[in-house]
């Protein structure tokens, strides 16, 4: 899902490629690409200039279950490096996302934030409701809770789909468009 997303972000804000992470603790796989091009797996960024702000895409072929399961030391070097990647471009705001194949009981998104201001934003909002006294251990998680002290804002959307359909496709789209238009208001009020 997060590749289907990434792949209509940059489409939509006509984003350029910029840069790429090589991560060696990736595993050796070749990725062949749909023109027979061969390559080892990257992290990519894109980039676009929206107004007076800019959005950067961070993206991987990797399967987020994959990065979940290196060895703490191997994902935090690489939570760590796209970090630091993120304050080299002057990032203002972190949003991720996640699917869970399980269905919502109140028809909601579920959000993780790593500030008390977040939390004020979106916890009376209707259509997000806010994680609360759980311990969850993903990837997507952790770079969030990380971004706290490099003193970015983040948020991550966590989507409770059962199956990858368009329908499913584009309702993950609306939310994140809607979170990005949520991320340029607060960074404007800071």
């Amino acid at each position: 899902m997060g590749v289907i997303q990434a792949g209509s972000l940059v489409r939509l804000f006509n984003m350029r490629p910029i840069g790429e992470i090589v991560f060696y603790g990736f595993p050796d796989n070749l990725i062949i690409d749909s023109m027979g091009t061969g390559r080892i797996p990257t992290v990519e960024i894109y980039y676009a200039k929206t107004g007076e702000f800019a959005i950067s895409v961070f993206t991987t072929m990797m399967r987020q279950q994959y990065i979940d399961s290196l060895m703490n030391r191997e994902r935090n070097i690489l939570l760590s490096a796209l970090l630091y990647t993120m304050n080299l471009i002057d990032s203002k705001f972190l949003i991720t996302i996640d699917c869970v194949s399980t269905a919502s009981k109140n028809e909601k998104a579920y959000l993780i934030v790593n500030s008390p201001r977040l939390v004020e934003r979106f916890k009376n909002r209707e259509e997000y409701a806010l994680i609360e006294g759980k311990r969850v251990r993903n990837s997507l998680s952790l770079i969030v809770a990380m971004a706290r002290f490099t003193k970015i804002p983040a948020v991550q959307l966590i989507l409770p789909i059962r199956e990858l359909a368009e329908s499913n496709v584009q309702l993950c789209l609306q939310h994140l468009v809607s979170l990005i238009k949520e991320a340029f208001v607060y960074i404007g009020n800071k």
